[in-house]
């Protein structure tokens, strides 16, 4: 398997099995309600070989399995990683969604912050994408519990949890949703024998 991708990105492909944490939230019933949703998984693999060369990095994950990556030049540290360091990734992904009183025309704003290991350390460094999106509500269909929602870049039809009462949305109200996607990639060096 060969993958060419940021050393701190590259890290989810190890992340083949599916996510171990879920957990759902709900506020109290209030005017404007919200739901809320976060996932994450936390994975390490140990380094099998570094070809400098050709910045292929073979790693074997816990389970057994090989994955060999291919590390772009923007991950300035690879010479520091040597055969039996210990790759450690940790993903998050998160979704908040409120209702809110009508509004102005709707937004996107997207957000992302980067950081990485100083020059000369083990590679490593976080990543976290966010997006802030605000919809209008331009069709309810309480038999479906779908709602439509009319963002800056597309129409979508969403299904609503039970949880929400539909009674209290109307067309023309304005929903806010936030997601949130981070990766930590951290390296330990290999244990002394």
């Amino acid at each position: 398997m060969r993958t060419t991708a940021h050393l701190a990105l590259a890290a989810v492909a190890l992340a083949a099995a599916p996510v171990l944490a879920q957990q759902t939230s709900t506020p109290a019933q209030h005017d404007h309600p919200a739901a809320g949703a976060v996932a994450s998984v936390t994975v390490q693999a140990t380094v099998e070989a570094v070809d400098l060369k050709t910045r292929e990095v073979t790693l074997r994950r816990d389970d057994g399995e090989i994955v060999t990556l291919v590390v772009s030049e923007e991950a300035r540290n690879l010479p520091q990683l040597a055969k039996g360091d210990v790759v450690t990734a940790s993903y998050q992904v998160g979704l908040v969604v409120a209702l809110g009183p009508p509004g102005n025309a709707p937004v996107r704003v997207d957000d992302t912050q980067v950081a990485r290991t100083a020059a000369g350390q083990k590679p490593g460094g976080s990543i976290q994408q966010t997006t802030a999106v605000t919809a209008t509500v331009v069709g309810i269909d309480t038999g479906t519990r779908t709602v439509t929602l009319k963002g800056p870049k597309q129409t979508v039809s969403l299904p609503v949890s039970k949880d929400i009462d539909l009674a209290k949305l109307k067309v023309g109200d304005q929903v806010g949703a936030v997601y949130q996607e981070s990766l930590a990639l951290t390296v330990e060096p290999a244990k002394k024998k």
